[in-house]
């Protein structure tokens, strides 16, 4: 079924809506001893198949959607052309982001500390682990099904709750008090039992070559959280989706846009939207992510400047030095890790402890590198501190669009 255009949405049911079936919920009390249990019902979600379902698409929705693709386009020519070590980043940043909005936070520079095998907190862990997600989306693009889905899941979780990592769920779950059970909750999501076959018909939209690709991911994005496969991760996983899709579609090449980040300050908004989807609407979700998507590209374009004015300096700054000097190599890999040890550059560029060690102290000389704790005696890390300071300022920006910064 082709999708379709019309002039307006008022009064119009542009997509299927969720329909309920009633469920028992079935609670177990007391000791092992006096087991007893108590009926009560609660509606869950009932899905229709969306794989050839017709799409009514506004067309101020079209022109939005087209407005977004070129503006994509155009930053991941830019990234491909000038700043290509900045996808690393990119993909840090959005992994970040979208742990953020499911309240899981963790510094930029934290994450990179754990690179260089310092300890890291849950929250770090969560977030490496979403870092990874995302590039399993990215590089599963091209064959996107079920098990796709099932290996992206598996990389966001494997390091922190491998019990769960990789596998659909088996229980219900639900918005709203966890203590007080689905019949209170706000939104049930479809039985476990449904899983299998929603995501498979999922898939089969996610497939389809009739529908504008930024309207294609975001409607994927809020039918995968409306079916809400898994226990945990839901949110990063769908959010990676929408990744998958643009990079498969061909319209992210070299960038992954940090869309997460334009989200992070609008979390109300796209909790609402994902609300309306669910009864019919898919315009405000469309919509949600293209605002998102413009906030994210200001953003980066603002770091972008930045680092360009950083790397100049930098050339300029290391100009006089020998060509053969491993200085020159590592000031290239400071952009995707802007935080270093002496072991971790070794292993960067291939070159001997004392090597590095001596590149390291003309860098510290020059002002490129900092150390992170000058009175430490061993174990040193440094950090490239002008573009920890442009991260740092990205993120805020996220976070508070309209404040100062």
């Amino acid at each position: 079924m082709a999708a379709e255009y019309t002039s307006t949405n008022r009064g119009i049911t542009l997509w299927p809506p969720v329909r309920f079936e009633k469920l028992v919920w079935l609670i177990s009390e007391g000791g092992d001893s006096r087991r007893s249990t108590r009926d009560r019902t609660y509606q869950s979600a009932l899905l229709d198949q969306i794989a050839d379902a017709s799409m009514l698409i506004p067309s101020d929705c079209a022109l939005v959607s087209e407005d977004v693709r070129a503006a994509i386009a155009a930053f991941d020519i830019r990234v491909g052309d000038t700043l290509a070590p900045l996808e690393t980043l990119l993909v840090r940043i959005e992994a970040s982001a979208s742990s953020r909005i499911e309240n899981v936070a963790a510094s930029l520079p934290d994450l990179f500390m754990a690179e260089t095998g310092d300890e890291m907190g849950r929250s770090v862990a969560d977030v490496i682990g979403n870092v990874d997600a995302t590039v399993a989306a990215i590089d599963l693009s091209s064959d996107i099904s079920s098990d796709t889905i099932l290996d992206i899941h598996r990389a966001l979780l494997i390091d922190t709750h491998p019990v769960l990592a990789g596998k659909w769920r088996t229980e219900p779950v639900w918005i709203g008090s966890y203590s007080a059970g689905p019949p209170a909750a706000t939104f049930v999501p479809p039985a476990a039992r449904l899983i299998p076959d929603a995501i498979d018909d999922l898939c089969e939209f996610m497939n389809r070559t009739d529908i504008p690709v930024f309207i294609q991911a975001m409607v994927m994005h809020a039918h995968f959280e409306t079916i809400h496969p898994f226990p945990d991760g839901n949110g990063r996983v769908g959010r990676a989706l929408i990744h998958a899709l643009l990079r498969r579609d061909g319209l992210t090449k070299a960038a992954t846009l940090p869309i997460s980040a334009g989200i992070v300050s609008q979390k109300h908004r796209y909790i609402e939207a994902l609300t309306e989807y669910r009864a019919g609407d898919y315009v405000p979700i469309v919509e949600l992510g293209a605002d998102a998507t413009f906030a994210a590209l200001r953003s980066a374009s603002m770091l972008f400047d930045d680092i360009e004015v950083i790397v100049r300096r930098w050339r300029d700054l290391i100009g006089p030095i020998r060509s053969d000097s491993v200085v020159h190599p590592i000031v290239d890999q400071l952009l995707e890790h802007p935080i270093v040890d002496t072991k971790s550059l070794s292993d960067l560029i291939d070159a001997s402890s004392s090597a590095v060690s001596g590149a390291v102290r003309q860098l510290v000389d020059l002002g490129i590198l900092q150390p992170l704790d000058p009175s430490a005696q061993r174990g040193q890390r440094w950090g490239a501190h002008e573009v920890i300071r442009v991260l740092n300022a990205f993120t805020s920006r996220s976070i508070n669009p309209f404040g100062r910064h």
